[in-house]
């Protein structure tokens, strides 16, 4: 653990199949033993003063905790360890909880009690013995409500009657208190303006009006009797000090029953009560004696006013008080109005109980304290839980782990030997690369190793790695069902799936964009799928010094032997590409920029014509941010896709093979229509999800043949509502993407003008089949789901798909699937509607205003661009005989090369 700052013993490991996925923050909600306050709590005291305590009692294991001086409102453990001067650890309290090394406490004494018992707070050290203060302190803030209050709802604020008295924890912004109800016991908010300073010694009861404070046994027994029968009053009580007395005229004679105060309860009669209150409420309806019940309450006259009577007595004004209240504006009261706050949004968090679910919660960057709160949602006040990213790194996490995009993962170590690991998932690569740019200057790992640092501050670096996990041969028999891990400083990035041969085959790519500077090697670990708990048995790990400058390196390694297995192992051939990326300053790249945004796209395409197929993705995904960033999307989707339709001679096979304009065009849909899928199938994905009956119509796969016309009836019940919900959704398609559908529709007419089907049939082949279609058949990836469907529910999607393609293509259903044939009425009934929600979805001739301000770094991308004319330096140039054009893009290559080395160093 580190002084001064969170720390925390750590959490267990987690494995990627058992379930166990996370060691996320944890909130210790067990009960835990710890010593009476009195016994550690110091208040405030200063630094000096507490290690002088700790010395003074001079045994291994001595502890205190102290309000912090410098940071009052905060705590400090202060503790005596074995390895010589008493060390000190922030804790950090916030809306009634305690944060320390990442777990979360309901109070001090359980964070006592914690490290006490279950946990270290250094290797083999716990918490022993208290160092108790001179005397008790007691320096709890405790207030007297003058006004009631109604909270408004869905958000962290109390009800709270007159007279309610509460201990606070927090001063929070806008005037509003973090509390306790010491009637109820509940936590949350209440307004400054409705409560006053209670002194220690003050009683809540004291604002009853039936609460007699100040008069004796006889004055009591005198007033019930003028008063009459049934009358009642409550004095404390005389023989034990702290507890009260109901006093109570039952006919002629004064029956007089005890009230014991037992912690924050009331006790009266065999039953528990929060307060006087309650006792009254229940003993006017219910009989007390049997044949009485409680009926008049005698009040204190004016003239036996106690000192809570006479403060109500002052309030006026309350027209004002209510007015003055302001909103209490959930996390933002956590934040000074000073304080940078970065960034806030939505984001899918992997939750804490092991499950495999995820939840959407409320997140909050609080770049000044270095914080990151997450919240049930923006109208609480009070957080699930906290990060504190000055412990922490930020790390990748592949598609592959959870087989759903956009993830990444933050590590907290608040020690040498643990870490804990939050999981978090955006909607989107705009929402994911948003959130990563602005935790990465407050994460620990994002800053390169002194010995690594550029020689010149305008200089950007960014590491890339890619990994291929191919195959692996001579695996011991007992491997039925082998996988691979993809580690970085053993932290789980990525995974293959499982594979049920000897020799498994997996052929899985990894592609790492941006790793934290620090990492210096990978590991690739093999498990095997077990019943309860995967098992790791082997690993083999590759420094990235052996990468550099090498380009892609395929080679075989033999695999090492986990702990504690003795057999050979066998070999793994993995192929890796690293990659460390030195970023000119943006200027350097205009005429290059200028070049690739020159009207005719001729650089781009002389570029995609030398481009292996290994480089189009990179080359398409650069492309498009740098045109993103311009806001000219529009104009390089629709040059490109138009490219493609003057070269093909074949209206069949329009767009059917991979090139660099459908690359583009399947990143710009993933990038931008996050929310139009989820509006066109989300809600009819998750009903087919839930649905338990099968929807099965291939007799192969049928117990029992007569269950084919249930099923199929079923079956076109859900085609309808998903038909009706595609059909429903054409709003909200991105405008740009409509606009480039447009452009599809008119120019394949203007070629095709026989083929009354081609618009109808271009459009589809993007919005249907590589779009709505592979977001219907895996709806994980496309974060339309958290789980991944059961095989039923993946039938029925495959289903959906496969009808929704046949409308899409306006063909009918084929005869290679007789089973199907029963899907044909429904075929056609929809063709007409399918053709008319496209033309419909493509009604945008002109094109939309882009007002979509990305925080990308244009500058790494027109990095990219050149490093991939660099590496294809010698085909250009070979272009420039039969593309004059192509002497451009070679000559701004080579000046760019040259002005990157003098940059560097290297002349």
């Amino acid at each position: 653990m580190a002084a001064d700052g969170p720390n925390a013993d750590g959490g267990d490991e987690f494995d990627p199949r058992s379930g166990d996925l996370e060691c996320t923050e944890q909130h210790i909600e067990s009960e835990l033993k710890a010593p009476d306050e009195k016994l550690w709590y110091h208040g405030r005291v200063d630094r000096q003063t507490a290690e002088e305590c700790l010395r003074n009692n001079g045994k291994v294991g001595s502890y205190l905790i102290r309000e912090s001086d410098s940071k009052p409102g905060s705590f400090v453990l202060s503790y005596l360890g074995q390895a010589g001067p008493p060390t000190h650890f922030r804790i950090i309290a916030m809306c009634g909880d305690f944060y320390i090394g990442g777990r979360q406490f309901e109070s001090l004494s359980d964070l006592i009690g914690y490290y006490t018992t279950c946990s270290c707070l250094f290797k083999d050290e716990q918490l022993k013995h208290p160092v108790a203060p001179d005397e008790p302190v007691n320096d709890r803030r405790r207030v007297l409500a003058m006004l009631s209050y109604r909270k408004m709802p869905e958000t962290d604020e109390l009800n709270f009657d007159k007279g309610d008295t509460f201990l606070v924890h927090n001063e929070l912004e806008n005037e509003w208190l973090w509390v306790t109800a010491e009637r109820t016991g509940e936590k949350g908010l209440v307004p400054s303006q409705f409560v006053e300073e209670l002194t220690s010694n003050g009683d809540p009861v004291e604002a009853l009006p039936f609460f007699h404070g100040n008069i004796s046994k006889e004055e009591a027994v005198e007033r019930l009797m003028k008063a009459g029968e049934g009358s009642y009053l409550v004095r404390p009580s005389e023989n034990s000090p702290g507890d009260y007395s109901l006093f109570f005229l039952c006919g002629k004679e004064v029956r007089r029953f005890r009230i014991e105060k037992k912690n924050r309860y009331l006790h009266l009669g065999g039953r528990y009560f929060d307060s006087l209150d309650d006792i009254i409420k229940r003993y006017t309806s219910e009989e007390i004696v049997e044949g009485s019940k409680l009926i008049t309450a005698v009040y204190r006259s004016n003239r036996y006013l106690s000192g809570i009577d006479e403060r109500f007595e002052a309030v006026d004004g309350t027209e004002e008080i209510y007015s003055s209240i302001k909103q209490s504006s959930g996390p933002s009261l956590l934040t000074r109005s000073n304080d940078k706050i970065d960034m806030t949004g939505c984001l899918y968090k992997r939750t804490g109980d092991r499950r495999k679910d995820w939840k959407l919660l409320y997140f909050v960057l609080n770049g000044t304290e270095k914080y990151l709160y997450y919240f049930e949602n923006a109208k609480k006040s009070k957080p699930k839980g906290m990060i504190d990213l000055s412990y922490s790194a930020l790390y990748p996490v592949h598609d592959s782990l959870f087989g759903r995009p956009h993830c990444f993962q933050i590590v907290s170590s608040y020690d040498n030997n643990n870490e804990q690991i939050c999981y978090v998932c955006a909607d989107n690569s705009d929402l994911a690369q948003k959130w990563k740019q602005f935790l990465k200057p407050y994460c620990d790992n994002s800053k390169p190793p002194k010995a690594q640092q550029l020689h010149h501050d305008m200089l950007k670096e960014f590491h890339k790695l890619e990994v291929s996990v191919l195959d692996a041969h001579r695996l011991p028999k007992v491997l039925n069902h082998p996988y691979c891990v993809l580690l970085l400083n053993n932290i789980k990035v990525g995974r293959t799936e499982a594979s049920e041969r000897a020799n498994p085959f997996w052929s899985s790519d990894y592609f790492l964009d941006d790793i934290p500077p620090v990492i210096e090697s990978f590991t690739v670990s093999l498990y095997n799928t077990k019943r309860l708990k995967d098992t790791e048995i082997a690993s083999v790990t590759i420094k990235l010094s052996q990468l550099v400058g090498k380009g892609f390196v395929d080679d075989i390694y033999p695999l090492q032997p986990a702990a504690g297995m003795k057999a050979e192992m066998g070999s793994l051939r993995l192929k890796a590409r690293y990659i460390h990326e030195v970023i000119m300053p943006a200027d350097e790249f205009t005429s290059l920029k200028e070049l690739l945004l020159d009207d005719g796209f001729e650089h781009i395409l002389s570029l995609s014509q030398v481009s292996g197929e290994s480089e189009r993705f990179t080359l398409a995904n650069a492309l498009l941010e740098i045109f993103r960033h311009e806001r000219k999307e529009a104009s390089l989707l629709v040059a490109l896709n138009d490219k493609e339709i003057e070269k093909e001679a074949q209206v069949s096979t329009l767009f059917r093979t991979t090139s660099l304009a459908t690359t583009i065009m399947v990143q710009y849909m993933k990038m931008t229509s996050a929310k139009f899928i989820h509006v066109a199938v989300k809600d009819s994905i998750q009903k087919i999800m839930e649905l338990k009956q099968s929807c099965e119509l291939d007799p192969k796969f049928l117990e029992n043949t007569t269950d084919q016309g249930p099923n199929s009836e079923f079956f076109l019940r859900l085609l309808t509502e998903v038909t009706d919900s595609i059909f429903a959704s054409v709003d909200h398609c991105p405008m740009t993407l409509r606009y480039v559908c447009n452009c599809l529709q008119k120019r394949t007419k203007a070629k095709w003008p026989k083929d009354v089907t081609v618009r109808t049939r271009v459009v589809s082949g993007f919005i249907f089949l590589r779009l709505l279609c592979p977001a219907i058949v895996n709806p994980k990836s496309f974060n339309l789901v958290t789980e991944n469907p059961s095989e039923t529910a993946s039938r029925t999607l495959k289903l959906v798909a496969k009808v929704l393609q046949n409308i899409a293509n306006l063909v009918d259903v084929g005869p290679k699937e007789e089973f199907m044939g029963v899907m044909q009425p429904f075929v056609l009934k929809n063709r007409e509607k399918m053709i008319s929600y496209l033309d419909e979805l493509s009604n945008v001739p002109k094109e939309p205003a882009v007002h979509e301000i990305l925080l990308g770094d244009p500058a790494r991308e027109l990095a990219t661009i050149h490093q991939l004319c660099d590496v294809n330096i010698e085909a250009l140039k070979a272009l420039i005989p039969t593309q004059a054009s192509a002497r451009k893009i070679v000559v701004v290559t080579e000046m760019l090369t040259n002005h990157k080395k003098r940059y560097m160093g290297d002349t």
